[in-house]
């Protein structure tokens, strides 16, 4: 996925389960790099939770869904990506703040805590903010690895 001066990609280590890749990764990574030189600036790499009785494999259970690029009412621009892990509580959906240089700033679980996320997210969802890119799962590029358990 594009977002002006940006690329954002999903790399992962997935099975393919039911004809969708990525469904079951054992690893991935949220890279942000910079479009013209192909540099990685940042991102974040999720980690599969622990293996468990009857788990064939470790499996992360984070799933990255819409990324947003906005430009605030204050000219900053920031990444904004939806990040669930499947379950049907208040914190199994969030988002996860970067900034333009790629850094992980911090994520809506933590906006309690921290006024300056909170403020950001808050500046990001604003009426007077630019939405720069935007795109879900399936249109940012993904490398399943895998093909079977």
């Amino acid at each position: 996925m594009q977002c002006a001066d940006r690329k954002i990609e999903l790399k992962g280590a997935c099975y393919k389960e039911d004809g969708y890749p990525g469904l079951s990764c054992t690893s991935l990574r949220f890279i942000i790099s910079d479009k013209a030189s192909g540099r990685e600036l940042g991102g974040q790499a999720f980690k599969p939770a622990p293996i468990e009785m009857g788990d064939s494999y470790p499996i992360v259970a984070e799933k990255v869904g819409e990324v947003t690029c906005v430009e605030t009412e204050a000219k900053e621009k920031f990444i904004v990506a939806t990040v669930n892990n499947g379950g049907n509580c208040s914190r199994c959906e969030w988002h996860e703040l970067y900034s333009w240089d790629g850094s992980r700033l911090g994520s809506s679980l933590d906006a309690k805590k921290n006024p300056a996320i909170d403020a950001t997210l808050k500046a990001t969802e604003s009426k007077k903010a630019k939405i720069i890119g935007q795109g879900g799962l399936n249109s940012v590029r993904k490398e399943p690895v895998q093909d079977g358990h």
